[in-house]
């Protein structure tokens, strides 16, 4: 038996694709493929049932909570060319990480406080911050939680200097960047990661 309109919630197909924040079309399939109820009107308009809306509404709120965030990889880099491209580069090996980039300590520092990333990549020596001591406190602080420090030096007698003043915990490499060294040492510490503090991984809304 079809249901009466007037004992029930109904909306139109443009009403429910903008409560669930999809295209029309997709409304139109999920219909037709039975995620939403709906009928047609003698005039050939289709009908879809709040209820069925609310209940997918619900689900995706649900996901979201449940789903786990990107890794985050913050690279920092005062030139704005090579930053960009080393992202470039770990966005398409690292496809489940979310890389970010920043040209200046002050910003970096703002971006970690607001997004804790599990790795920082930096260049040695940035402009207008003690980097040394910078370095020191991010991974006392990150001991906590486990993060990758990265350092990139310009040279093999930098190298050997700037491995003496920083804590072991931290990695360095020599430039020019090779991007792809780089996401493999990444790639392994955060399988290791997630190994050692699995339920630490942060969560997103609106991620499925």
């Amino acid at each position: 038996m079809t249901p009466q309109p007037d004992t029930i919630r109904i909306c139109s197909t443009r009403e429910a694709s903008r409560l669930l924040g999809i295209s029309v079309r997709t409304t139109q399939l999920w219909v037709e493929e039975g995620h939403l109820q709906a009928w047609k009107t003698p005039g050939g308009h289709r009908r879809i049932l709040l209820d069925s809306v609310e209940r997918l509404m619900q689900e995706n709120r649900l996901a979201a909570l449940t789903s786990p965030a990107p890794f985050g990889v913050l690279v920092l880099r005062e030139e704005a060319e090579g930053g960009e491209a080393l992202r470039g580069v770990l966005e398409h090996v690292l496809p489940d990480c979310q890389v970010a980039t920043a040209r200046n300590g002050f910003e970096a520092l703002i971006r970690i406080g607001e997004t804790h990333p599990e790795v920082l990549i930096t260049d040695l020596g940035i402009a207008g911050l003690d980097f040394f001591s910078m370095i020191q406190a991010l991974v006392t602080h990150a001991r906590e939680r486990l993060m990758l420090v990265v350092v990139l030096v310009a040279s093999e007698a930098d190298r050997a200097g700037v491995r003496q003043r920083l804590p072991e915990e931290v990695v360095v490499m020599g430039t020019p960047v090779d991007g792809h060294e780089i996401a493999v040492l990444v790639r392994a510490f955060l399988c290791n990661w997630q190994r050692q503090c699995p339920e630490a991984r942060p969560v997103r809304a609106g991620q499925r």
